[in-house]
């Protein structure tokens, strides 16, 4: 499982700096008149699945922003910035990810998007401590109105299966969120 979700994650960056030279992609819009970052910072909470540590509560931070390096022909890659931290049964997970996906509107305001990330994680497990970086996927589905922000995810996590207690090795995970925040 953990080898086709590492493969599946390095075919998606692969086509998606590939298909970045092609026609009708903008490089760095950032240089461009008229692009806006759009800022969003919103509130997260969900519940991860963790490999040794089980089903808990997530809480943490997500700032966003449209993607300064690739501007795609149709549709937008926002960047997603995500911090947060996991605790049940001993375990203790904190994470920090950059999520670039790809966005589609579906309607008034609503897009739903998808796509690889990269991170890093800090684990706590019976007094130890292990530093992992970690690969995951994600999709979202959210909603923007004005200054209003709410969306809803859901992520799979491969962390670099470091020793956190005897015989119990990485923190692979899924999560589910909810998110609400702020349109800048």
């Amino acid at each position: 499982m953990k080898r086709k979700l590492t493969a599946l994650a390095l075919l998606s960056a692969l086509g998606i700096s590939g298909s970045a030279l092609a026609d009708g992609w903008t490089m760095f819009p950032v240089k461009n008149d008229g692009w806006k970052p759009e800022f969003t910072l919103a509130g997260v909470v969900g519940s991860m699945d963790a490999d040794n540590g089980g089903t808990g509560d997530y809480k943490g931070a997500e700032f966003s922003l449209n993607c300064p390096w690739f501007q795609p022909p149709t549709g937008m890659i926002r960047q997603q910035f995500n911090i947060g931290s996991f605790k049940h049964d001993g375990m203790t997970l904190t994470s920090f990810e950059m999520n670039p996906n790809y966005f589609v509107s579906i309607g008034n305001g609503w897009t739903v998007g998808a796509g690889p990330g990269i991170g890093f994680v800090r684990g706590y497990l019976n007094g130890r401590e292990a530093a992992m970086s970690s690969i995951q996927a994600s999709a979202n589905i959210n909603y923007r109105n004005g200054h209003f922000f709410a969306g809803a995810g859901a992520r799979y996590q491969d962390t670099r299966d470091k020793e956190l207690a005897v015989g119990k090795s990485g923190a692979d995970n899924w999560l589910l969120t909810a998110k609400v925040g702020i349109n800048f």
